[in-house]
């Protein structure tokens, strides 16, 4: 690899081990005009390299103030040192060790405000209109369905009961009358294996990715079994002229952005955060970046599994090459700080692997009874936007630390 046009420092919080990884790319073999020093107050640092002047504000502050970090090797371009967090960083610490679990998914039922109006992304115009929505409420996780029959299954009261035996390889209960009885129960109950969430007018459904709304609380939209321009503002015409029943594309009427898709079975318009505009308390607009990083920190809380496949919703696209890629993703740190000098800030994010291969591959590693990767899907062209910020983010890390294998390293904002 030729030298790049300019130097670069790149520093990550390694909370665990109360150290901060500093390396640098020099633009040229360093020499004796070379010099990385740490400020006084240990809160930067900065690079001298011939007649560039480099400095980098630090994700935590250490303990080496004033302190002329060593060369030991001249002629080289890549430079690294591990730095002693100071003792006073050690609620920086503790909060990169707890940070996983208190991280709130973006725009979470408590943040969004009510009666707040919806509006597309790219163009502003209002999907939902003011004072419609009056409550926000968070979906429970993916598998709440499941969790709940097993509880009702296994209550304590129940621990002894002779009549009460099911299989728990291939659970052959349902196949009884008394299995169908337990199932129609949980079922009345609200929390059957078979059980849905549907749409409520007035209320705003929140998932990880998603805004869940009725249909009749939405405005300017329009609905297609494909493409915007063979789309209609009426759901119910448009089935009835195909004669069929599925879920659609929902579109905004007005510049054609696919803002996310009308779920049959749940009767709700499912929005995708990232294109969509609403008044938060935190006043942030999370993009697929941030919302694909809090599905694959849910992931991993579910299935202990660190390794997911991003796959794409293709129904309907426009692009018949669409959906041919996927990114199989191998999460490396589903917490951490890190700072750059191509970078603006300090940022909190997740540090993964990533390639990507085709679905053809994809579908085989899923196939595959040892396959230790979770399935995650987006729609097509958020996968693309995906992929393109993770291409993005490799290009932050100093030269040397781009590559391993046949991975790339990339980095996902939180």
């Amino acid at each position: 690899m030729g030298p790049q046009s300019q130097s670069m420092i790149y520093a990550e919080l390694l909370a665990n081990i109360g150290r901060i990884s500093l390396a640098v790319s020099l633009s040229s073999p360093c020499d004796a005009s070379t010099r990385i020093a740490v400020t006084a107050d240990g809160n930067d640092v900065e690079l001298r390299h011939q007649a560039e002047v480099h400095k980098l504000r630090l994700p935590g502050k250490v303990a080496l103030g004033g302190a002329v970090l060593p060369i030991h090797k001249l002629g080289v371009t890549a430079l690294s040192w591990r730095l002693p967090l100071e003792t006073s960083s050690s609620p920086l610490q503790q909060r990169g060790r707890d940070a996983t679990e208190s991280q709130a998914a973006p725009w979470s039922a408590i943040d969004l405000e009510a009666g707040s109006e919806i509006s597309c992304r790219q163009c502003g115009t209002v999907i939902v209109n003011r004072d419609v929505i009056k409550v926000w409420k968070d979906l429970p996780s993916e598998n709440w369905a499941e969790m709940m029959e097993f509880w009702h299954c296994h209550k304590p009261e129940d621990a002894d009961d002779e009549n009460h035996s099911h299989g728990h390889g291939t659970h052959h209960r349902s196949e009884t009358n008394g299995g169908k009885a337990d199932e129609q129960s949980l079922a009345s109950r609200g929390y059957g294996a078979s059980s849905t969430i549907s749409a409520q007018e007035s209320v705003g459904f929140v998932d990880l990715t998603t805004l869940l709304f009725a249909e009749s609380d939405c405005a300017s939209v329009m609905f297609s079994l494909s493409t915007p321009e063979q789309g209609s503002p009426s759901r119910q015409s448009l089935l009835e002229a195909h004669n069929q029943t599925r879920n659609l594309n929902v579109f905004c009427s007005s510049c054609h952005t696919q803002l996310g898709f009308f779920n049959h079975r749940t009767a709700a318009a499912t929005l995708s955060k990232w294109q969509v505009s609403c008044k938060s308390a935190s006043g942030a607009s999370p993009g697929i970046s941030e919302c694909l990083a809090a599905t694959l920190v849910s992931t991993i809380s579910r299935s202990a599994s660190s390794k997911s496949l991003i796959t794409p919703i293709t129904d309907g696209q426009a692009d018949p090459s669409a959906g041919t890629t996927v990114i199989h993703i191998w999460v490396l740190n589903s917490n951490m700080v890190y700072s750059s000098t191509a970078a603006e800030h300090s940022t909190q994010a997740i540090k993964l692997f990533y390639r990507l291969i085709s679905r053809d591959e994809a579908d085989r590693m899923l196939e595959t009874v040892t396959c230790d990767a979770q399935e995650i899907s987006l729609p097509a062209n958020a996968l693309g936007e995906a992929t393109r910020l993770l291409e993005k983010s490799n290009l932050l890390l100093p030269d040397g630390e781009r590559l391993f294998e046949e991975w790339k390293v990339g980095l996902l904002t939180k």
